[in-house]
């Protein structure tokens, strides 16, 4: 998809972003479990005593690092543009709107869906921006590029595959199982089909809204 820089895709990837801090924020609330990429970001908070937001920036800087050797192109570096506004959000979301949350009960899983649908959404507005997607959907298609795989099976394993390291981390720093419980399946098997279905949708909608405009005109040259 070919880049288009305008105001109105500059506000899908803002608002892209700001639904991604959000999801990244309530994920580590609700007590069931981080996402996948988010368990990374809070053993390194933990390990070294830091934010999670100045850990985010830390992870998204080695991915993007990653993108740049093996695609050996410089265009990954937009992604810094994102990974600055994105990180200071995280730790606005965390440190200040949420930092007197702690759901209990039914609240739990409230603030818990409303994490699980916020990140693939974040994720979906970027995507559609058509700027640079999000760190871990490049991540995503970088994994799909190389091993031939469909985007939602990429993205499943990339999500496996950051919860491995994050759980093994946390045990050799003798962490227990850190953010990772069975809330981070959830996460694990749905966001790139959310994704999926976010997009899809849009498409759906658009396409509609395209032929009842279509509809109209002819019948306005008609009357």
């Amino acid at each position: 998809m070919k880049t288009q820089i305008n105001l109105k895709n500059s506000i899908l990837y803002v608002i892209g972003l700001l639904f991604i801090s959000l999801g990244v924020a309530l994920s580590f609330r609700h007590g069931f479990g981080a996402s996948s990429a988010d368990n990374l970001t809070y053993i390194l908070s933990v390990v070294l005593n830091i934010s999670i937001g100045t850990s985010n920036f830390i992870l998204s800087a080695l991915i993007i690092a990653l993108l740049i050797l093996s695609f050996k192109n410089w265009k990954f570096l937009f992604l810094f543009v994102q990974v600055i506004i994105l990180s200071p959000l995280i730790d606005f979301w965390d440190l200040i709107v949420f930092a007197n949350l702690f759901p209990v009960g039914f609240e739990r899983v409230i603030v818990f869906i409303a994490s699980l649908l916020s990140l693939p959404l974040g994720c979906a507005f970027l995507i559609k921006s058509t700027y640079p997607a999000g760190v871990y959907d490049e991540l995503m298609f970088f994994t799909a590029h190389f091993t031939k795989f469909k985007l939602t099976v990429s993205r499943m394993l990339n999500e496996l595959l950051l919860v491995l390291i994050a759980l093994t981390i946390s045990l050799l720093t003798d962490n227990g199982y850190g953010s990772v419980s069975i809330g981070t399946l959830a996460y694990v098997f749905s966001v790139g089909y959310l994704i999926k279905f976010y997009l899809s949708s849009w498409e759906f909608i658009s396409k509609r809204r395209n032929k009842n405009a279509s509809k109209s005109n002819d019948r306005s040259h008609l009357s």
